[in-house]
């Protein structure tokens, strides 16, 4: 029965500096040879999962934004964009507590880089995208977006979810420091979801690799959940089965560990 496996990008298929450990790739290439599905199901938008080395792995498709763009072999089959009544609305939740927000689309992320002077992250989102950063446009019509990340600062989390709880949740990463909005009732499972029902797979056939926050949805829900080794306590307690850190071959070893490779 062919099986459908689920990777998570950053801090599973490669670490802090993009690097994609040699065993992963080797792994992901073995799955594929075994005629399994492998999947990308990122928090990245799909206007920042370009990079050609994690691309040419072979996945059979994208799950990004958190559930809210789908790519199948191809071809888009889900896209949810913001009402540009939500956008404007969430730029004025951002003034009201001083926070600083990325807007993610399928196309284009959108930001003022003056907000972000010395974020290590951003400052290499800005160098690695270059054409594909927009500045955040005053016309909320002109921003196609499909998750916001912010930087919380000093913010308090209970207003700002408070003010936002009737059209988006939020995935508040360890420290509360990093904050995803997305579309209320979207995440990494419903994406899953979808991308099943299209294949036909069941869901027993259904395994899933992450190390964060926007990951527990998602190792909740597929059969069988595999935290990375360097991942978060509550990945770690979502899952069915820890495997190595992301340096110690993890994805190889949790492949080869369900018999997948």
């Amino acid at each position: 029965m062919k099986k459908a496996v689920f990777f998570d990008i950053d801090g599973t298929i490669w670490n802090q500096e993009m690097k994609i450990p040699e065993s992963t790739s080797r792994a992901i290439r073995k799955l594929r040879e075994q005629g399994h599905y492998a999947f990308l199901c990122s928090g990245r938008s799909r206007a920042n999962i370009r990079n050609e080395g994690l691309l040419g792995l072979g996945f059979d498709g994208v799950i990004a934004a958190c559930g809210a763009h789908i790519d199948l072999q191809g071809e888009k089959i889900f896209e949810k964009i913001w009402h540009p009544n939500q956008v404007e609305y969430s730029k004025s939740v951002l003034k009201k507590h001083g926070m600083s927000g990325v807007y993610e689309g399928p196309e284009y992320l959108y930001l003022n880089k003056e907000e972000f002077f010395g974020d290590s992250y951003v400052e290499s989102l800005i160098r690695d995208l270059g054409e594909y950063i927009q500045v955040v446009h005053e016309d909320a019509s002109k921003i196609f977006v499909n998750k916001l990340s912010v930087a919380c600062k000093e913010a308090n989390l209970d207003w700002v979810r408070r003010d936002l709880e009737d059209d988006f949740d939020l995935i508040v990463h360890e420290g509360g420091a990093v904050v995803e909005i997305i579309p209320k009732g979207l995440s990494k499972a419903t994406g899953i979801r979808r991308v099943c029902e299209v294949l036909q797979v069941n869901q027993e056939d259904t395994y899933a690799f992450g190390d964060s926050e926007n990951d527990l949805e998602m190792l909740r829900y597929v059969a069988h959940g595999i935290a990375m080794g360097n991942g978060s306590q509550r990945a770690k307690e979502a899952a069915e089965y820890v495997t190595a850190h992301i340096e110690e071959d993890g994805i190889y070893l949790g492949l080869e560990h369900y018999d997948l490779i």
